[in-house]
């Protein structure tokens, strides 16, 4: 990540590792939409106690330093600037159902949960008449995976583990609709956890939460054991 001097107007324009991938497959770009975002704005810097006067509370503002363009499409334009009505109160929000409590932040597998963890993510205060869908990264692919595809890793980010770890990169889902699936991997002890964050597309709202896997390898023994009738 870098700054570019907000001196003079400057255009820097990169491929995303997703255009990259295109013409690495022999595919050709044909770019017809854009969009822009705030990302990089700090607007707690308003500043109406500025002793110019009103035409200078946004100096500071204004003056901030740009991000340079980054080749990770997911990491940014994360605040996309959109169109609303003009009597609208409210901007678009991601609503996440199928936690373990209403407006809850966590989903918790215990044994028994395999078949639970049906997400539905709803956009709310925004219609439009395109359908771009939405995409959920699962930070620690070990602790649940999806059947929405194949997904691909996401690198060169603060998204990205150290090897050192032992962790696989985070993994990026797309989707349309309003549900995705996740399923409970075995874990050698209980109480993994691993954040999911979704995003919309369009209007690049997003939501977070925790899953927390309790289903271990000893339990599911176990329970095979005793249902075999064997001690």
């Amino acid at each position: 990540m870098g700054y570019l001097d907000n001196s003079s107007i400057t255009v820097d324009a990169v491929l995303t590792k997703k255009g990259r991938e295109i013409l690495k497959n022999g595919g050709s770009i044909n770019i017809t939409h854009c969009t822009v975002s705030d990302t990089g704005v700090d607007y707690r810097l308003w500043n109406t106690d500025h002793p110019s006067g009103s035409a200078f509370y946004g100096e500071a503002i204004e003056n901030l330093p740009m991000l340079e363009a980054s080749v990770h499409a997911e990491y940014n334009l994360r605040n996309r600037l959109i169109s609303l009505n003009q009597n609208t109160v409210a901007i678009p929000a991601l609503v996440i159902g199928g936690l373990d409590s209403k407006g809850g932040t966590t989903l918790t597998f215990n044994e028994g949960d395999e078949n639970k963890g049906l997400i539905t993510a709803e956009l709310v205060g925004f219609s439009s008449n395109t359908i771009l869908g939405k995409y959920f990264v699962i930070q620690d692919p070990t602790i649940v995976s999806t059947n929405s595809g194949a997904g691909q890793n996401i690198s060169g980010t603060s998204r990205m583990f150290l090897q050192e770890q032992d962790i696989p990169h985070a993994r990026e889902y797309q989707f349309t609709g309003n549900t995705f699936q996740l399923n409970p991997l075995q874990q050698d002890a209980a109480g993994k956890s691993t954040n999911v964050y979704v995003v919309d597309i369009e209007t690049g709202a997003y939501n977070s939460f925790t899953v927390v896997n309790n289903i271990t390898k000893s339990q599911r023994a176990i329970l095979s054991t005793v249902r075999s009738g064997k001690v």
